[in-house]
């Protein structure tokens, strides 16, 4: 990645330059504007070095222009901040930092305020330690005794917490009180108690709410002030000041639930009270202290407290999951249900974002798979029966209780029921339906928690969910999906029994009944004419999807058939949960998905969305992601689409690559910003769905389009801006190689290479790349596995080194110190001599991930690469890492290579011998009783555990 050009000593704006961005922003502000197009090219000038410098002057030193020109110049400022402040010049960022903090006091709020997001993003992206001089500042602020300095500093630290989520508990250098929360705690702590202002009350105990999580020790004595602040305002006239003491206690129940246990009754009254609070918010805030209470680490004898409050608590949560008559949510959907087929408008489509593909993982014969992009519907907290894309499907109180009492059925189980089943009886027998509902989402809440005690009652459950699907009021038939959902994995085990202790055959025949029912039910409200019916029954079928698996196949021909119909019949905004349970079909349906007929049911209405659609419908990406899974999930049976298919996701992602080309080279002039990243992406994972998909038969495919394809990789491996594309990349090369048409990128190789190891530095390694490097590691890992010694030779060094790299690193990503230790172990594999001379120091961080590997090909690779290496220099591994080899040795179950099997054999024969018996007998001591059975009977119990 290229280094930002280094700025001049000592930076100022220029009048032309300030003059220029004005009039920009006041054509973007204009009435009647193109906004987008305006957008794209404030977006195009972010690529200047210095243009976040003229939107800091602007915001901050911009006296006589329009308040909201300068609103605008932050929010720009911002965003720029929050994905390009790693590649600013080190003088540029000051020159920001130190324009920002005069603006907190600033006589506008307008300005403090954005001034104070701004603040927060670069406090984000530097890091406590980064900006040593911006806490000292706050702190002066509060104390300055200036109404305009408190609150711009107040609103700062606030946002600031949110940003770092709370973690101001480092040290920084300088820093008398140690971390920037030990400087800042004391002083929110007195304006926590001031007596004139419910707004300083209200911001200075929500920023300490914030550090709670990470309260430093070496204030821990002034938590007891915090809790008795808390304890003094929890009768406060202002309902903000009310809803931030709820969520404080919320908050110490997972931090210090100690503080709280002495007057633990005495709390949970206070938040039954506030649950019944007539301020909405409130009582939404305290009713989390439910689940928080059962989720904390709490002693026995205090959760039995909860216990006497139960008969009280109880009706209270099933009395608030009612909808209220004025819901929204309720209201949208009952007009849904009058204006049948009516348009989705803009502003019923909220963003969705895109899920992360990562790969490989260590996850035996099933990994190397996507990881992240699809289904989902395996979650079982699913916003409680809501449309997820609905915009008036926030966090209620209905959701809150709803997810109250899932969690206390956890925790106190069955014992529930007998105040909970009186009431969801009555309540399903009444004609007011938004008791038959509420009725319907208790059962969904307790199925896992009181899963014992209701499986008696079970079969006639499911006997009267099932006609509810068919019920006149949408929100009915929305909640009876999800609630069916929550007991997919009760129905699937009864139906498909496989493991010592499943339900007997005839108890599985009635299980096959409900399944039978069941999906039946679900696939008829996925055609639904009601939207809001549309999504649950979507998120109800990817959920059974995920949890049938393979055993979905007898129903596969309807599932197919309905999705298909709803792919072609539902409007953008639900068109979305279509794709999710499409998807989760792909990726869970196993082999009886690998058909022609399968292809041509659900391919040709995906591809003629994309045909009418073009390359610019807002969508593109969710669709091609759909695509992408089924082209995987079908395998050759795609072959009939393939060929198209994959000219046209390479041509999309030339075409992007162009455009972005032709932007950098107009820079700020371009009027014509249509260079999309995210285009990009889908059409990488398109490409690596079918090469994935396909397997050896993608060889000819890659063939007839190699020379492009490598540009296309090159081009994104290389990519200094978009990690997200630099990951699909990645991916793509990596499926590739696993398909048998490696031999194509070969002429590639060397920057592909080079690529994967600058992912893989220290500084890479971070967050908001972690997937990338993910993916790095596992190309390079199946590149190894796929090519012979020649041509992985040259790499094996550099690379190698960056695994160790990884493998070192503290606090990694699981599944990237896997795929570090499987790539390892490949280019071991290979060409053991290059990476002889540090198997000394490899050995440990390496032989600590091999042992957390599953059983499978990839652990397989892994110890071969370790056998070639002892082979070349078992002297290497004598000396504290001898240990941890043996550790990894023994986490094996069953090796199935016999040969490598005899290899490791041979490395424990060989080491026995080398070290000599006192040395051998030492080593062995040094390891747990059960990794010496396990050693001492390798070579006679290699059978399945």
């Amino acid at each position: 990645m290229a280094a930002p050009p280094p700025p001049p000593a000592m930076w100022a704006p220029q009048k032309e330059g300030v003059d220029q961005i004005l009039q920009l922003l006041t054509e973007y502000r204009a009435p009647g504007a193109n906004q987008q197009q305006m957008y794209q090219r404030l977006q195009q000038c972010a690529r200047i070095p210095d243009f976040n410098n003229y939107l800091a002057a602007i915001l901050c030193d911009g006296d006589g222009v329009q308040e909201e020109i300068r609103q605008t110049a932050g929010l720009l400022l911002k965003n720029n901040l929050k994905t390009g402040w790693e590649t600013t010049a080190a003088e540029y960022r000051a020159f920001i930092q130190r324009a920002l903090l005069p603006a907190l006091g600033h006589a506008s709020k307008l300005i403090r305020q954005t001034a104070g997001t701004c603040v927060s993003m670069a406090a984000r992206a530097a890091g406590p330690a980064g900006w040593p001089d911006l806490y000292p500042a706050l702190a002066r602020c509060v104390e300055s005794g200036d109404a305009n300095h408190v609150d711009g500093a107040l609103d700062a630290i606030y946002k600031t917490c949110e940003e770092l989520n709370g973690r101001l508990d480092v040290d920084v250098p300088g820093l008398q009180e140690g971390s920037p929360a030990g400087l800042l705690i004391p002083r929110l702590l007195t304006l926590m108690a001031n007596p004139d202002s419910a707004t300083i009350r209200r911001r200075a105990l929500g920023a300490i709410n914030l550090m709670v999580p990470c309260w430093p020790e070496s204030h821990a004595k002034l938590m007891d002030t915090y809790l008795q602040g808390l304890f003094q305002l929890a009768l406060d006239q202002d309902n903000g000041v009310r809803k931030h003491v709820c969520s404080g206690i919320v908050g110490l129940l997972y931090r210090a639930p100690e503080k709280l246990t002495p007057n633990m009754r005495e709390v949970i009254t206070y938040m039954i009270d506030r649950t019944n609070d007539g301020d909405e918010d409130v009582a939404l805030e305290s009713c989390e202290f439910w689940a928080a209470f059962c989720e904390a680490d709490l002693e026995r004898d205090t959760v039995e407290t909860l216990r006497e409050f139960t008969p009280k608590l109880i009706p209270m949560l099933l009395t608030n999951m009612a909808y209220a008559e004025d819901d929204e949510e309720v209201l949208q959907a009952e007009d849904d249900e009058i204006n049948r087929g009516r348009e989705d408008s803009d502003k019923d489509i909220k963003p969705s974002f895109r899920g992360t593909k990562d790969k490989g993982g260590g996850l035996g014969d099933g990994g190397g798979g996507n990881g992240g992009g699809g289904g989902g519907g395996g979650d079982d907290d699913d916003e409680y029966g809501a449309d997820d894309d609905d915009e008036a499907s926030q966090w209620n109180l209905r959701k809150s209780s709803a997810n109250g009492l899932d969690v206390m059925s956890n925790v106190f189980g069955d014992e529930l029921l007998g105040m909970i089943l009186p009431i969801v009886e009555q309540r399903m027998r009444d004609p007011n339906w938004r008791l038959r509902e509420s009725a319907t989402l208790a059962v969904g809440a307790v199925s896992e928690g009181c899963t014992t005690g209701l499986t008696p009652f079970l079969p006639q459950l499911i006997e009267f969910l099932v006609p509810s699907l068919e019920d006149p009021r949408p929100m009915v038939r929305s909640t009876t999906c999800w609630t069916l959902s929550r007991f997919s994995r009760w129905v699937v085990q009864l139906a498909f029994p496989a493991r010592p202790g499943d339900p007997p055959p005839a108890t599985a025949e009635q299980g096959k009944m409900f399944f039978d029912k069941i999906i039946n039910g679900l696939l008829r409200r996925v055609v639904d004419h009601n939207k809001h019916v549309q999504a649950a029954a979507c998120g109800a079928l990817a959920t059974l999807e995920s949890e049938a698996r393979e055993d979905i196949a007898p129903w596969l021909g309807p599932v197919v058939t309905a999705l298909a119909q709803a792919v072609h019949a539902y409007q953008r905004k639900n068109m979305r949960c279509a794709f999710d349970a499409v998807s989760t079909l792909a990726e869970c349906g196993g082999d009886a998905l690998r058909s022609p007929d399968v292809a041509k049911a659900l391919l040709p209405p995906l591809l003629q969305k994309w045909e009418s659609g073009g390359d610019a419908q807002p969508d593109l990406y969710q669709l091609l992601e759909c695509v992408t899974a089924v082209c995987a999930g079908v395998g050759l049976g795609a072959q009939e689409f393939a060929a198209p298919v994959f000219a046209r996701a390479l041509h999309l992602a030339q075409t992007q690559l162009t455009l972005r080309e032709a932007e950098i080279r107009a820079g700020a002039n371009n009027t014509d910003f249509s260079y999309v990243p995210d285009h990009v992406i889908c059409a990488l994972d398109l490409l690596s769905g079918i090469a994935d998909g396909l397997g050896n038969a993608a060889e000819a495919l890659v063939a007839a389009h190699a020379d492009a394809l490598r540009n296309v990789i090159v081009a994104c491996v290389s990519d200094p801006h978009s990690p997200g594309v630099r990951r699909s990349a990645f991916a793509l090369v990596g499926d590739v190689a696993k398909s048998g048409a490696g031999a194509h990128i070969i002429p590639s190789l060397p920057q592909i290479m080079e690529c994967a190891a600058a992912n893989l530095k220290p500084n890479m390694v971070m967050a908001y790349n972690m997937s990338t490097c993910n993916n790095a590691c596992w190309s390079a890992g199946e590149i190894a596995a796929a090519f012979p010694a020649e041509v992985v030779a040259p790499y094996a060094q550099t690379l190698g080194a960056s695994f160790v790299g990884v493998l070192q690193m503290q606090m990694i990503q699981r599944s990237l110190g896997e795929n570090a230790a499987i790539a390892l172990g490949r280019f071991a594999m290979r060409c053991p001599e290059q990476l002889s001379a540090g198997f000394g120091e490899l050995l440990s961080p390496w032989c600590g991930a091999l042992r957390r590997l599953r059983d499978g090909v990839e652990k397989e690779h892994a110890f071969a690469g370790l056998v070639k290496l002892v082979q070349v220099n078992a002297q290497g591994g004598v000396g504290p890492g001898l240990v941890d080899m043996m550790n990894a040795i023994a986490s094996w179950q069953y090796v199935r290579s016999a040969e490598l099997h005899a290899n490791l054999m041979s490395v424990l024969r060989g080491y026995e011998q080398l070290l000599g018996a006192e040395q051998w007998g030492q080593l062995m001591n040094a390891l747990q009783p059960a990794v010496q059975r396990k050693l001492g009977n390798f070579a006679s119990t290699n059978q399945r555990n």
